[in-house]
């Protein structure tokens, strides 16, 4: 559809950076037109919500995958989601293999998130995941000085930053993202 569009409780808009679907019964879809999309939901859902986005109870835990008393790392969390089709043949993933060791980029992708634009950041996130998912970044890229391969993740960084209140600062430059 052309935006901005109307219809039945839903708005469609875009900008430059967002495409965005506000729906009626208390939610917003925002997608960047690449790698990100973030649900916003109302209030009135608190504490209403389960799953891979969390149970919305105000109160933020870096890892919610959780159920019952029961903590998950992110594979085994989603394995718990599985549909049973009888002709389904899906294999899990081996989960030693999930996150092979990138050590060799673990300063670069501490001094990016740790650089001054991020001050304020690292008292509203965990950092030490987005330095692991820019060293998984920097690992698939095989290490190249690109910056293409781990820009992504810094926009998630500085979007989930801003998303839970800090005031990331101007990170990209012209060479760089």
């Amino acid at each position: 559809v052309k935006t901005p569009y109307y219809s039945s409780g839903l708005l469609i808009e875009s900008s430059d950076i967002y495409t965005k679907i506000y729906a009626k019964l208390g939610m917003v879809l925002m997608w960047n037109q690449q790698d990100a999309l973030m649900v916003e939901l109302d209030n009135k859902f608190n504490n209403l919500t389960c799953g891979l986005c969390g149970d919305y109870n105000g109160i933020p835990i870096y890892n919610e995958f959780i159920k019952g008393d029961a903590s998950y790392n992110s594979i085994t969390y989603g394995n718990l989601q599985k549909i049973s089709k009888p002709n389904a043949k899906c294999e899990d993933p081996d989960e030693t293999q999930a996150l092979p060791s990138c050590n060799e980029h673990r300063d670069e992708c501490e001094r990016l998130l740790t650089s001054s634009a991020f001050a304020d950041c690292r008292f509203h996130l965990n950092l030490e995941m987005y330095i692991q998912a820019c060293m998984q970044d920097k690992c698939a890229c095989n290490g190249t000085e690109d910056s293409f391969c781990i820009c992504s993740t810094i926009s998630e960084y500085s979007r989930q930053c801003s998303h839970a209140g800090g005031r990331p600062g101007e990170w990209r430059t012209q060479n760089f993202c």
